[in-house]
């Protein structure tokens, strides 16, 4: 990714952070739509269609669940997920692929303890 496109998708990234930090506040949870977003924006740099459709099948099915399971994703751990989405996009800013490696299996981790408990 060429330096001004990587600087524009982490202003986008902050920005998503900083929404889903809003959201927390005011509704309890972050909305699917941000969360998505963020997640696109992450990948589209990749180039990758394929990752890209498996991923937006995932975020919708867990989409799907979150909506059907109580808590899941919930003012209790709203700003926990907030904070993973953002050590993400700074490990992305420091350009250390393996920092940005563990953020991503903390927040996938932190999501299948989450769907276990459903």
């Amino acid at each position: 990714m060429e330096s001004a496109s990587l600087q524009e998708d982490l202003a986008e990234l902050d920005g998503l952070v900083e929404t889903m930090h809003t959201e927390v506040r005011e509704s309890g949870e972050i909305a699917s739509r941000t969360d998505r977003a963020f997640h696109r924006t992450l990948h589209r740099s990749l180039g990758n269609d394929l990752l890209s459709e498996v991923l937006d099948a995932f975020w919708s099915a867990f989409h799907r669940v979150r909506a059907q399971a109580k808590g899941l994703g919930a003012a209790a751990d709203g700003e926990e997920l907030a904070r993973m989405h953002a050590a993400i996009v700074e490990a992305v800013r420091a350009g250390n692929p393996e920092a940005a490696e563990t953020a991503v299996h903390r927040h996938f981790d932190d999501i299948r303890s989450r769907l276990s408990q459903h």
